[in-house]
């Protein structure tokens, strides 16, 4: 997945995870009994385990933008380690030193590193700016201060690729992550919207069943939570009917006729009830050679076959449906990700 990336962002980030989250930790050894506490193996573990804790809290209150964010490893590492980092070298601002010359000054202060496995949502990706998904390597300078210890600053010191394997299920059908996450988010909208018979375009629902879907739609997308602008609404649309990949701003003809988009902004229900949950639902996939035309413009970003997912909803007197996605591939604009073809009813 391409990002478009600023190392100073990435390094917001990390002060948001670290500095801005952490604050203090309980510290087993006091001030000035720096070789224990380098050396103790149970402060460094106690220490961990409330960075950890608070990571995670960090990724709850980011996980509008995040589909996964891991602690890899969280610990005190010793001067050992130290010259793994060439930024070590750069300088501390306020104290003229170089983080490693500030950290030797005084043997009771710390090197904390954690390194985080960080993935973000496709559609973060085509919202656009993005931090970078994969492995990050965080730095952060401990000092000891009133038996406890200080967060002193935090940096970004690297950003691997990410060795985890593609999901299970992406792999099993040929999809890419990205894919996989956005057609879960899809499905979820378009059935819980409650359009439970044949069209082509959203330009073919009612205003109610638009809303509905924007609305469960938005869960998924940064900062589209309370109320929509035209422009977002083109957008989340363009992304899940349109094989169109560039400008993000524009989606099919016929939903732009439809009269469903109004003037201004609008305001989606604070509470959208589902017409029905992908959770009690059944849902069955499978790739096959494309059967609806691509227009030419866009057949060479589109994959030659398409998901098929077939989702039953409810039980007592289920009703079948068909979803067929074209597939936008990996390296073609932010994100690799499906667009509803066609939508049809089998059965109900």
């Amino acid at each position: 997945m391409k990002r478009g990336i600023q190392i100073c962002f990435a390094a917001a980030l990390a002060a948001l995870l670290l500095f801005g989250c952490t604050g203090r930790m309980p510290s087993a050894a006091p001030a000035g009994s720096g070789a224990s506490s380098r050396a103790g193996g149970s402060a460094a573990r106690a220490d961990a385990g409330a960075v950890v804790e608070q990571l995670r809290e960090r990724y709850g209150l980011d996980e509008e933008r995040l589909s996964a964010f891991e602690v890899l490893r969280a610990e005190t590492a010793p001067p050992s380690e130290w010259d793994e980092w060439l930024r070590l070298e750069e300088y501390l601002a306020e104290d003229g030193l170089t983080w490693r010359d500030w950290l030797e000054v005084d043997d009771a202060r710390q090197l904390f590193v954690a390194e985080l496995r960080v993935k973000y949502t496709p559609e973060t990706a085509i919202c656009g700016p993005q931090y970078k998904d994969g492995i990050w390597t965080v730095l952060t300078p401990m000092e000891p201060a009133d038996g406890e210890l200080l967060v002193k600053e935090s940096m970004v010191a690297a950003i691997g690729e990410d060795p985890a394997p593609t999901d299970p299920d992406a792999a099993a059908l040929g999809l890419t992550d990205d894919q996989w996450a956005m057609v879960n988010h899809q499905l979820t909208a378009l059935v819980g919207c409650g359009v439970w018979r044949d069209y082509d375009s959203p330009g073919q629902w009612t205003q109610e069943q638009f809303t509905l879907w924007l609305a469960l739609r938005a869960k998924d997308w940064p900062g589209m939570e309370d109320t929509l602008s035209e422009s977002d609404v083109l957008r989340m649309t363009q992304a899940d009917f349109s094989p169109e990949n560039a400008a993000w701003s524009g989606t099919d003809i016929r939903l732009q006729q439809s009269g469903l988009f109004t003037d201004g902004r609008l305001q989606l229900p604070d509470m959208p009830q589902a017409a029905a949950s992908m959770e009690t639902c059944a849902v069955e996939y499978r790739r096959e050679a494309a059967q609806l035309p691509v227009v030419d413009e866009y057949a060479a970003v589109t994959e030659p076959e398409e998901l098929v997912a077939t989702v039953t909803i409810g039980a007592d007197t289920p009703v079948r449906m068909e979803y067929r996605f074209g597939l936008i591939p990996e390296g073609t604009g932010p994100a690799a990700r499906p667009w509803l073809k066609q939508a049809r009813l089998l059965d109900g």
